[in-house]
């Protein structure tokens, strides 16, 4: 549990996980900005995700992937940590996910407490 209120980017394009992930991190003190596709974060958040404490984003959204806003995102600037999430993992996927910055990789399902204790060691290094 996160010893100290951060400042959370959720992109997840699932609604029902999206909202829990909120809660959880709601509930450990943390402030959540949650967007339903990286497009979305894009058009409103960019100055957001690049001034939180920590980013989560699943790998496969609907249009832009989290892999690809998480390259795109580090091309402007230093980048907070970035935790990949996704349902659907692939031989050779996490090492992708690291090469584009990623600081964790969380395969779902995962509970609450290992995606506080990503965020936790991401933000920590």
């Amino acid at each position: 549990m996160p010893d100290r209120i951060m400042d959370i980017v959720l992109v997840e394009d699932d609604a029902s996980l999206r909202l829990a992930m909120q809660r959880v991190l709601l509930a450990a003190g943390c402030i959540v900005l949650a967007y339903r596709s990286a497009e979305a974060l894009i058009e409103t958040g960019v100055d957001k995700a690049k001034q939180c404490d920590c980013l989560v984003l699943d790998i496969s959204l609907p249009g832009i992937s989290g892999i690809d806003l998480c390259r795109t995102l580090r091309t402007s600037g230093p980048l907070p940590p970035c935790i990949l999430i996704t349902g659907h993992d692939t031989p050779g996927q996490r090492d992708i996910a690291i090469r584009a910055g990623a600081s964790d990789y969380l395969l779902k399902p995962f509970t609450g407490t290992d995606l506080l204790e990503a965020i936790t060691r991401a933000v920590a290094a």
